[in-house]
């Protein structure tokens, strides 16, 4: 793991976000995440980027969503490991599913460690954002996802049905 930090998402590293996409395009479509991840192409990255900030300041939000700060996991200041979504507030549909915190780790780099360190991060910002505790869900046979989120104190406080999968939601004192 080289050095790691978390950084809003910003035009100057473009490149690195198409790579990302490039990489995670297939994943993301074959699967359905509670984050936002613009599928960017070349001409259309600097807007999807700055649709990113419109959101984090309120600006052009889609009917019942809520502000919503997007950070890029960075590595050694070139690479993009992952993306996290750090929601300001809930409404009744992500008190449901997606919660205040929504993470992704790019397909090659899971099982590393980086879903720890991307939570880690997250929950600072959080932290500093004057959030007290914050709600997390995931699929319930999302393993992997439970077991970082369990890692962080998360505590699962209840499960609900969303069509065919099982969402549970944890609870995580800051």
């Amino acid at each position: 793991m080289g050095c790691l930090d978390l950084v809003l998402a910003s035009i100057e590293f473009k490149d690195a976000y198409l790579a990302f996409i490039a990489e995670c395009r297939d994943d993301i479509i074959a699967t359905s995440f509670d984050i936002v991840i613009p599928l960017s192409a070349p001409e259309t990255v600097e807007a999807d980027i700055e649709e990113l900030t419109n959101f984090r300041l309120g600006k052009g939000l889609p009917d019942n969503w809520v502000p919503a700060s997007t950070y890029w996991l960075i590595e050694d200041n070139r690479r993009i490991i992952g993306t996290v979504n750090i929601r300001h507030r809930l409404n009744e549909a992500l008190a449901f599913r997606g919660g205040h915190i929504s993470y992704y780790v790019r397909p090659s780099e899971r099982g590393k460690g980086y879903g720890t360190q991307l939570l880690s991060l997250a929950l600072e910002r959080c932290r500093e954002m004057g959030m007290e505790k914050v709600l997390i869900t995931c699929k319930k046979d999302n393993i992997p996802s439970a077991k970082i989120i369990k890692k962080h104190g998360g505590v699962l406080t209840s499960e609900g049905v969303d069509g065919p999968e099982i969402i549970q939601r944890y609870w995580i004192q800051l």
